[in-house]
């Protein structure tokens, strides 16, 4: 069994059972930007705390997975595909040997970043196709994060379609597989899964957990700590885990205003 956090002084006592099965099944640790320069939003990570996290799971002897290896197990994943993911998060994956799977904007692949609103006016990078070539050789999976990063949940059935099977199709014909996609926003409808299964996909990531088209995204913020960290890989104590999902949501009612300009 996995052990719980303690006090507000440890984080999760180690396991030493490299067999330990995780009670919710598979999910994922949700990361989008990672940079040393601070930042005018709350969804991303500095690299020497990045690290840290991926310490911690090699600490309690967590080796993260890919869609399809086992049936439960942590993903460690990025939503949007920023280039930020290749100069700071990569080098740390391989240094601790973690596969990982990005989520990319179809549209945005080898662009500066237009579709989120950004306060201060700075556009950050996305990924190149060469460096998603480089990443995938190595080891690192990707996956649909759709066509324009729009809320699926606000489009019609036709543009539901083309934002999720457009992306799959231009994955499949440059990389040779696409089995996954994150939903924007985390915004899912029966609708919006329905034509996720129908278009393909194997996976859908966002929601509460309850089929392989609704994997829960763990969010990591910069306002993470090893211990909000820790409750949030093992789901324990209850109530602080309660605490943390109730804090994602209102982190990611921030994202209403770029919702509403893609819509």
């Amino acid at each position: 069994m996995v052990s719980p956090v303690r006090n507000s002084h440890s984080t999760v006592d180690a396991v030493h059972d490299k067999k330990t099965r995780f009670s919710y099944g598979v999910k994922a640790l949700q990361f989008h930007r990672i940079t040393p320069k601070f930042q005018f939003c709350g969804t991303w990570n500095g690299p020497k705390q990045f690290e840290k996290f991926l310490e911690f799971l090699r600490t309690h002897h967590i080796q993260p997975i890919l869609p399809g290896e086992k049936e439960d197990g942590i993903i460690i994943t990025f939503d949007d595909g920023e280039k930020s993911i290749y100069d700071y998060a990569f080098p740390i994956l391989k240094r601790f040997n973690f596969k990982a799977v990005v989520f990319v904007i179809i549209r945005y692949i080898g662009r500066e970043n237009l579709w989120d609103i950004s306060l201060t006016g700075e556009r950050v990078q996305h990924l190149s196709w060469n460096e998603i070539f480089e990443m995938k050789k190595w080891g690192i999976e990707f996956g649909s994060h759709t066509i324009t990063h729009r809320n699926l949940t606000q489009l019609s059935v036709h543009e539901i379609e083309y934002e999720l099977s457009m992306s799959k199709r231009i994955l499949e014909q440059n990389l040779g597989e696409c089995s996954c996609v994150s939903y924007p926003f985390n915004r899912i409808n029966m609708n919006v899964v329905r034509i996720a299964r129908s278009v393909g996909y194997t996976y859908g990531f966002g929601g509460n957990g309850c089929s392989n088209f609704l994997l829960k995204k763990e969010a990591i913020y910069i306002t993470d700590n090893l211990r909000s960290f820790g409750v949030k890989v093992f789901e324990t104590p209850k109530w602080f885990y309660k605490y943390e999902r109730i804090k994602q949501k209102v982190i990611n009612y921030f994202t209403i205003a770029t919702m509403v300009s893609r819509k």
